[in-house]
């Protein structure tokens, strides 16, 4: 606690030395003089709390002194005590206290009865100290309240009526305080019976002395609804309320709910629109690319041979385009993961180089592959999406160059402590581009200028899902291009050594020459009929006796009157689709034959969806007849339903 502060007030010095001596305590700061003048700037300047002065002094006596110290505010409430050796008598003692002075002492001064009377002034005036200070702090509570922008209330707690309430309810709520005074606040509630005020009254959960916060909708001004949230707090029996206006947040979150309800309901749609376009478009593609292996494996001339693998690089470059509408998708819905793996630049570059190359040399261009010395033969890095990047890139270079050469270039930079760092770039002798059509070259669905599409082709989707998945891949697609110079891309991955070098990739196996499933017998249900004579063609090769229906509900009825070793079935199909047959399948007739689902989507929702609804394995279209061979084999051999995940 602070020291009391006292004053001398002596015209002898001998006599301030001797109170200074009795009053020897480590609870005040004793402050004295002989001069009055000097005495009233040290009240003045310093919070003094009791006063010893002495009656008979030159110039000012103790009197005036008193009475000067009692006009001014600021020193009115200090307590005096008078020191004299005059008089005793009535008529001195009540002009003492006439001028503010509250007790008398009289030389020669008994240390005890003045030690004593110095100790209940201290403690007097500790004790009007703390009166004035909670006043002054009652005076600013007063004010916060009623200037405060929120309602404040104190409401009683068994009944919940207003006993008091700032004239903030006036502004928010347009009711005047006056009118408010023990009405029960629940009266005021759009919905007293379901509001949140109410359970806390019931149950009484302020008990507990915690601020509670909760959240209730009033009448305002013209009966419209207002959200207030409340701040209750329990105190000297009596509840204390903050009512805050949350009108406009609670506006802004409704706001966001819908906004998310909105975009729900476009991810949905944009869904929706995904599946149907990828079936739309995957089920003929698969009867193209089937058709194509179809006639491969028959006697074909040169030229027909020639046509055939054109039929199919065709197929093959639309499915590109689908899938690369697919992983834009993917990758802006976080559904997207990149997953190293050991990958061997070199074959890796050769058989883009070999792939390529048929359009280069359509063009009668150059197509190169330089690694330079230092590049390690065998790295980990997802080599199906690297292989995508840089097919994309080649791709791109080859369809804007017209003479010259297109190169693909590997390029070990540096050995870090996180692994190799390696350039990859393609560069090319083509159009080039100027620093304005640049700018738009990596956006979705824009090319570097209008009638770019229209020249040379193209949807402008591989630049932009090739910026995506380098970018999964923790690095950045950049290009340098000046016009009519050509263009190079590049980008830069840090990568570490495989434990285990990849292998050449396997050659195409044809169908034909694929091991049987003699003696089994498989249910197919497709609607398309390209589809279903692919089917038929495949499994007959495969000595499968296979029965051919067009929907769901024809595969159910079959499956009534025969038992088959597998059963192959589209996922959409008129009547009763694959999801509502293969449950009906396995909850009515209680199947347990291992179901094989072909989507022609590759959605993660239908392949979960397949496979909640009891199929055992899926498959996407397009397909290549080895996939769909492999498939096969291992549900034939599996004796029990497992599923499995889609590969």
């Amino acid at each position: 606690m602070e020291n009391t502060k006292i004053l001398l007030l002596d015209d002898r010095e001998e006599n301030l030395i001797s109170l200074k001596a009795i009053l020897n305590r480590d609870d005040i700061d004793i402050y004295a003089t002989t001069s009055p003048n000097e005495a009233l700037r040290i009240v003045w300047e310093n919070d003094i709390a009791v006063a010893l002065v002495d009656v008979q002094m030159p110039g000012m006596d103790g009197f005036e002194f008193a009475e000067t110290l009692f006009s001014n505010p600021k020193t009115r409430e200090i307590l005096i005590v008078f020191v004299t050796a005059i008089s005793k008598e009535t008529t001195y003692a009540v002009r003492g206290l006439k001028t503010g002075a509250i007790d008398y002492l009289y030389k020669p001064l008994d240390p005890y009865i003045t030690n004593a009377k110095v100790d209940s002034l201290i403690k007097l005036a500790r004790s009007q100290r703390e009166i004035r200070d909670k006043n002054k702090l009652l005076e600013n509570y007063a004010t916060i309240v009623l200037n405060s922008p929120d309602i404040i209330a104190t409401v009683e707690p068994d009944t919940g009526s207003i006993l008091s309430i700032n004239p903030s309810v006036e502004t928010i709520l347009g009711i005047s305080p006056a009118s408010l005074i023990k009405t029960p606040m629940l009266d005021l509630l759009v919905d007293p019976l379901k509001s949140s005020l109410r359970d806390v009254l019931v149950k009484r959960s302020f008990i507990g002395g915690e601020t509670i916060v909760v959240e209730d909708q009033f009448y305002g001004r013209l009966r419209q609804p207002v959200w207030l949230e409340l701040r209750i707090m329990y105190k000297n029996r009596l509840l204390f309320v903050n009512l805050h206006d949350v009108e406009k947040r609670k506006a802004h979150e409704l706001a966001l709910i819908d906004a998310q309800t909105q975009a729900e309901k476009a991810r949905k749609t944009k869904e929706s629109f995904l599946a149907n376009m990828s079936h739309e478009i995957r089920t003929p593609l698969n009867g193209i690319i089937g058709l194509g292996n179809l006639l491969s494996a028959t006697e074909l001339s040169e030229a027909q041979t020639e046509l055939v693998n054109m039929l199919r690089q065709s197929s093959g470059s639309l499915l590109n385009i689908l899938n690369d509408i697919l992983d834009i998708s993917k990758i802006d819905e976080g559904k997207f993961s990149i997953i190293p793996a050991s990958t061997d630049l070199r074959v890796l570059g050769k058989q883009i180089i070999d792939l390529m190359q048929f359009k280069a040399d359509e063009k009668k261009l150059e197509l190169r592959l330089e690694i330079g010395k230092n590049t390690p033969e065998s790295v980990t890095v997802d080599g199906m999406r690297l292989n995508q990047i840089l097919l994309n890139l080649i791709g791109n270079a080859l369809k804007f160059t017209e003479t010259g050469s297109v190169t693909l270039k590997m390029e070990h930079l540096a050995q870090t402590p996180a692994g190799h760092s390696i350039r990859f770039a393609v560069e090319d002798t083509g159009i080039g581009m100027s620093d304005e059509h640049l700018a738009n070259i990596f956006s979705e669905y824009g090319q570097a200028s209008e009638n770019t599409s229209h020249q040379y082709g193209g949807t402008g989707l591989g630049l932009t899902i090739s910026q995506k998945l380098v970018r999964l891949m923790g690095s950045e697609l950049e290009v340098n291009s000046r016009f009519r110079q050509g263009s190079q891309f590049f980008f830069t991955l840090i990568v570490q050594d495989a434990n285990e070098k990849s292998g050449e990739q396997k050659p195409v196996v044809s169908f034909q020459s694929l091991p049987s499933f003699e003696g089994k017998k498989v249910l197919v249900a497709e609607d398309n009929p390209i589809n279903a004579l692919l089917l038929k063609k495949y499994l007959k090769a495969w000595q499968l006796n296979a029965v051919i229906v067009s929907n769901g509900k024809e595969a159910v009825d079959q499956l009534r009157e025969e038992l088959f070793d597998l059963i192959i079935m589209d996922t959409r199909m008129p009547e009763m689709d694959g999801f509502q047959a293969a449950r009906f399948a396995r909850e009515e007739l209680r199947v347990t034959t291992p179901i094989l689902s072909l989507s022609a989507t590759v959605l993660p929702e239908e392949v979960s969806q397949a496979l909640d609804a009891g199929m055992n394995d899926t498959l996407s279209k397009p397909f290549e007849p080895e996939k769909l061979h492999q498939k096969i084999d291992l549900l034939l051999s599996t004796l029990m339903p497992a599923n499995v995940s889609q590969v």
